[in-house]
């Protein structure tokens, strides 16, 4: 389980940088409640 939060960690950082960069970040996942805290994240599934 310390893995997948430390990458969930890592994953949000990275996407937060780009943002401040200028660019529109989504992360499409399966753990939506966690990362969305951070930046834009969105099931999966909701993408056709």
């Amino acid at each position: 389980m310390t893995q997948a939060i430390d990458d969930n960690k890592f994953l949000a950082a990275q996407a937060k940088i780009e943002e401040l960069k200028g660019h529109q970040v989504i992360i499409v996942t399966t753990n939506v409640k966690h990362l969305s805290l951070f930046v834009d994240a969105r099931e999966w599934q909701s993408f056709d």
